[in-house]
């Protein structure tokens, strides 16, 4: 993954960025002064450089690096209140999300992530519009600029209305807006998938499969995210509201189309790179180097040996095992290990869910079976014995094997808590007595605005409860 832009920006909340891309310039702001100090930095970037079409690359690089770290960070704090990781260490804060509450806005780790998403979302917007410029004023040189731009544009306003309750999306630079509202959050899924629907139309305007391909898995992902959305909300009305599962037209075409585009790769993957020279994966840090949490009991117990078995083979589930040695990764690589996004593999399973809505459950042939194997062959490709017939009275039965595949294969990839949610399950941590914990009291809540926000926006100083 290549750094850009963001590197400055580090610590600068969404709102701010303006100010801190002007502040580039001025890093060494004593040029007036004639000393060993008035010295001219040639990596100050001034914002009039950012209306420059050769910029394009960098600025979208630098939108690409600001959505892997904040990818990272709120990763951290969902997997924390999901069963995929659990709390070990002595920060409360952490603990307070594994037993199942997620709603206070000065938890000092969800509001330490707050800025980094907000920021995300703001540099991805940026890309877009400066692109969108350079293209039709005809001076983009490279046209996959803005087409990767418009990808992570709608990951990273996927990512949102997946994490959170409310949002300040319309903040920009100093120019603060209201937050969008509990019960349009919904209204960002359709926002991600307009971005991939104008990022589709490039990739193939420039015959780029690769790009294609991703933003392509990225609208299936985002359509059925926002049916997921609709099963959990208004949040307190009875979750799931009906069936639990999504079996939308639009959805299957879109996972269809992007599994052909993949085809050429065996287990498909659109990850995010971290390494020492760019951003530095920041659950990591949390979990690798500072040992705040491990991997759940519900994946693994004590040693790579007790990870998730398969119901099928009674063997350690070869997914989990590859990704929990892969995150743990090395003394040198523990902060930099990739982190999955899209896949073939939940491509598989939208279109194995929609089946099993539409009862195509009964047979080896049905595409229940058809889809759930095609996901299982990858994990084991020398063998028959991986296969699952549901005329099988010995192997799970549709539901469970559904919710034991997605649970195998989505690991870190901030899906799980969505999960639990909509089959009516419980992490193995969160708190079943008084004060009962609010994923268990109101399923479907989701992360709130902090408090970094809460006391520096004026909507919500001014007004409070349309921030909450």
């Amino acid at each position: 993954m290549q750094t850009g832009l963001d590197a400055p920006l580090a610590r600068g909340r969404a709102r701010d960025a303006g100010i801190a891309l002007r502040s580039l310039g001025l890093a060494l702001g004593f040029a007036a002064c004639s000393s060993l100090l008035d010295v001219k930095n040639p990596n100050n970037v001034n914002a009039s450089d950012l209306d420059n079409p050769t910029a394009a690359p960098a600025i979208a690089n630098g939108a690409l690096s600001a959505l892997a770290y904040g990818w990272g960070a709120i990763l951290t704090e969902y997997a924390t209140v999901s069963d995929e990781l659990t709390w070990i260490g002595s920060r409360d804060g952490f603990r307070e999300l594994d037993v199942g509450t997620l709603t206070n806005p000065t938890n000092e780790f969800t509001d330490a992530a707050f800025p980094f998403v907000g920021r995300a979302r703001w540099m991805a917007d940026l890309a877009i519009k400066r692109l969108s410029k350079f293209d039709s004023a005809g001076t983009l040189k490279n046209r996959d600029d803005l087409a990767r731009s418009y990808l992570y544009g709608a990951i990273v306003y996927t990512m949102i209305a997946d994490m959170f309750n409310n949002f300040p999306i319309g903040s920009d630079m100093q120019n603060a807006a209201p937050p969008v509202g509990r019960d349009k959050m919904d209204s960002l899924y359709t926002v991600s998938m307009g971005y991939a629907t104008r990022g589709i139309a490039l990739a193939q305007s420039t015959k780029n499969t690769g790009l294609e391909t991703s933003l392509t898995a990225m609208r299936a992902r985002a359509r059925h995210a926002k049916d997921v959305w609709s099963l959990l909300h208004p949040v307190g009305s009875g979750v799931p509201h009906g069936s639990p599962f999504v079996n939308d037209a639009s959805v299957l075409t879109d996972a269809r189309a992007a599994l052909a585009l993949a085809s050429a790769t065996t287990d498909w993957k659109f990850r995010f790179s971290y390494s020492a020279t760019t951003v530095d994966n920041y659950v990591g840090a949390w979990v690798n180097s500072r040992q705040e949490m491990r991997v759940g009991d519900a994946y693994i117990t004590k040693t790579p040996a007790d990870t998730l078995r398969d119901p099928i083979t009674g063997t350690v589930d070869p997914e989990v095992r590859r990704a929990a040695i892969e995150f743990k990764g090395t003394s040198a690589t523990q902060f930099y290990q990739p982190l999955t996004v899209l896949s073939a593999r939940e491509l598989y399973l939208i279109l194995a869910e929609a089946a099993l809505a539409a009862g195509d459950t009964l047979t080896a042939a049905g595409q229940f079976a058809v889809n759930i194997n095609a996901v299982r062959l990858l994990n084991y490709p020398d063998s028959a014995r991986y296969k699952y017939d549901p005329a099988n009275a010995a192997q799970p039965r549709p539901v469970a094997m559904l919710i034991y595949e997605r649970k195998a294969n989505l690991f870190l990839q901030n899906r799980r808590l969505h999960d639990l949610y909509r089959f009516g399950q419980t992490a193995d941590k969160w708190q079943m007595a008084t004060p009962v914990a609010e994923t268990v009291s109101t399923p479907g809540t989701l992360f709130p605005i902090t408090q970094v926000e809460l006391l520096s926006n004026p909507f919500c100083v001014a007004t409070p409860t349309v921030c909450y």
